[in-house]
């Protein structure tokens, strides 16, 4: 393509690893011609940017992209169908250099997906031109000028184009250029014959006759124009069209611009009184499998027939509801067609199988009657086994067995049956998760581990890094929560020390108020000696209870509470008081520790 034409949207740095865009990976145009290359796409990749790339440059230079749905530069264009999952690209007016490899392409903001195109453009011959009329169907039968155009629908481009007129004495050349004028005015006889010839370096071709026969009258003139059994109009489409069963097909019926409000219809059989299968509602129509576009701009409507049975094969025509009904007859054939080799795809992020996630690898056939029944194989020393009976299959890492497997898809429909390329899994680890590069034999896709190594090792200091910050902060958490609690305890300590005081206070009220306590044996402390002589076990001593400590800071600093304990030998009697706060002559003065 013209170097000038296209403007680089998007630079690709690299190939991509996989792709869900699957097609025709070999197409074929015409020098001068217009090219359309059909590109499917997972459902997934709906909302994903579409575009068309030139593989002479490197990167792969970005030639048209879709901003929405559409997208044109120069003479490629891009069109995106969401419902169809199909972005289609148009290539006008080829040249022999345009030749060579493409791709299709779907940019998300984590990934390219790409299928590669090779397009070969070849010179090629000619086809017969066909005769066309561009005025409405009643012109010439009231005297008005009726246009008829002459066109080579195959051949490479420009192609040349001449109108002669036959005679008794052989052709005579009356006009250079792809459209004839008739009128009135340069008919003279009651019958006329012309044609027309394509030229070019290739050689020439003539085309059917155009046959002409005049009414005259006093000071009036008619005429009936007749070429290819059909009388008059301005309407024309392919005469012969093919379709596959269970695939789509569209018809492209042309017309002048002069029927472009018109109602364009398609119904079944020659005759104007068929019935009409679809028509436009405006600009569209939709009947069952049948649906009708009108696009005035190009002066073109289009039927489309999706899910074509054997039964839809037969004659049909386009036309135009308007006075005189012009209309073209085509005929329609639908065949069984073998499947093509199934073409392999990855469905699934490109970087799965290294993290031991699932791989979906598709299977499809792009051309073969439907439906199409696809199947799964493993490939084993003995005898391949059976694993699915889906177009897609899903690789993890429960489902291997062993360190290397083969697979592969054959798809089979009542013509035939043929398989895919072979599937490669490789398990690069027996960890769980584990790890599998995937490749598909022939195609240039695969999911490569290739730093699996470097990656291991980078997930281990990884993982021991994230193991030290998780202990680090469940330390954390746990000396924060030891020290709320120690917090709380240490103020219902204060509590519990504030109600002592409190009680001491009280006690302290009683002024040399003896209280009167029961003692256990301590057996080894400085009382010891009085109280080997004691009988049983218990020892009665008068608790005479300080205003004050003996040491004020012993107390702030280690909680204690200090009391002068007379010890007695006789139990006292009653719940007395004794005759004086002093402490006895005959006791020995004890300081006990009480801690709260």
């Amino acid at each position: 393509m013209d170097k000038t034409m296209w403007i680089p949207i998007l630079l690709i740095s690299s190939l991509p690893v996989s792709g869900a865009v699957w097609g025709e990976r070999e197409v074929r145009g015409v020098v001068g011609r217009a090219i359309t290359i059909d590109c499917h796409y997972a459902a997934e990749y709906r909302s994903g940017i579409k575009y068309w790339c030139d593989w002479r440059w490197n990167p792969c230079g970005v030639l048209v992209s879709t901003s929405g749905q559409t997208g044109r530069s120069g003479r490629v264009s891009i069109t995106d169908n969401p419902a169809r999952g199909i972005f289609t690209v148009t290539v006008e007016d080829l040249r022999s250099g345009d030749a060579g490899w493409y791709s299709c392409g779907i940019a998300t903001s984590a990934e390219y997906r790409t299928l590669d195109v090779h397009l070969q453009v070849s010179d090629e011959p000619m086809s017969a031109p066909v005769l066309r009329y561009l005025s409405p169907a009643n012109a010439s039968r009231l005297g008005g000028s009726v246009s008829v155009s002459c066109e080579s629908v195959h051949g490479s481009l420009p192609i040349h184009y001449t109108w002669f007129e036959k005679n008794e004495y052989g052709s005579s050349m009356i006009l250079s250029g792809n459209q004839l004028v008739l009128s009135c005015k340069i008919l003279r006889g009651q019958n006329r014959q012309y044609y027309c010839t394509a030229s070019k370096n290739r050689g020439r071709i003539s085309s059917e006759i155009l046959n002409v026969k005049v009414f005259k009258g006093a000071g009036t003139c008619s005429y009936v124009t007749e070429m290819n059994n059909t009388v008059s109009g301005a309407l024309w489409a392919e005469s012969e069209v093919s379709g596959v069963v269970g695939r789509a097909i569209s018809i492209d019926c042309r017309y002048a611009a002069v029927y472009r409000s018109h109602t364009k219809y398609w119904c079944r059989g020659t005759s104007r009184q068929c019935t009409h299968v679809v028509e436009t509602n405006g600009k569209h129509g939709q009947s069952g499998r049948v649906s009708i576009t009108d696009n005035p701009a190009r002066g073109i409507f289009t039927v489309t027939v999706e899910d074509l049975h054997s039964g839809d094969a037969g004659w049909y025509s386009c036309g135009i509801t308007t006075p005189g009904e012009p209309t073209f007859n085509v005929h329609l054939q639908v065949s069984e067609e073998p499947v093509s080799v199934p073409v392999l795809g990855f469905l699934s992020p490109a970087n799965v199988s290294c993290l031991g996630g699932s791989v979906t690898v598709s299977c499809d056939s792009v051309r073969g009657s439907l439906p199409i029944s696809y199947t799964w194989y493993e490939k084993t020393p003995s005898v391949d086994s059976k694993i699915s009976d889906n177009n897609a299959i899903d690789l993890h890492c429960q489902s291997f067995k062993h360190q290397h497997h083969q697979y592969y898809c054959t798809a089979s429909n009542q013509r035939g049956s043929k398989s895919s390329e072979t599937v490669n899994v490789s398990i690069s680890s027996s960890d769980v998760p584990c790890s599998f590069p995937v490749k598909i034999n022939g195609t240039g896709l695969e999911y490569s581990c290739e730093t699996s190594k470097r990656s291991k090792y980078t997930s281990r200091i990884t993982y021991i890094f994230m193991s030290g910050v998780t202990v680090l902060l469940l330390i954390l958490i746990i000396a924060f929560l030891w020290y709320r609690k120690r917090k709380s305890k240490e103020s219902n300590c204060n509590t519990s020390h504030g109600e002592e005081n409190n009680d001491i206070q009280e006690m302290a009220v009683l002024e040399g108020n003896l209280v009167y306590a029961n003692l256990q044996q301590l057996g080894n402390n400085r009382a010891a000696d009085h109280l080997d002589n004691n009988e049983g076990d218990l020892t009665y001593a008068v608790v005479n209870c300080q205003r004050e400590s003996r040491s004020r800071h012993h107390v702030a600093d280690n909680a204690v509470v200090y009391a002068d304990v007379n010890f007695h030998r006789n139990c006292p009697k009653g719940n007395r008081k004794p005759q004086s706060t002093g402490t006895p002559e005959n006791s020995e003065t004890i300081y006990a520790s009480v801690v709260s």
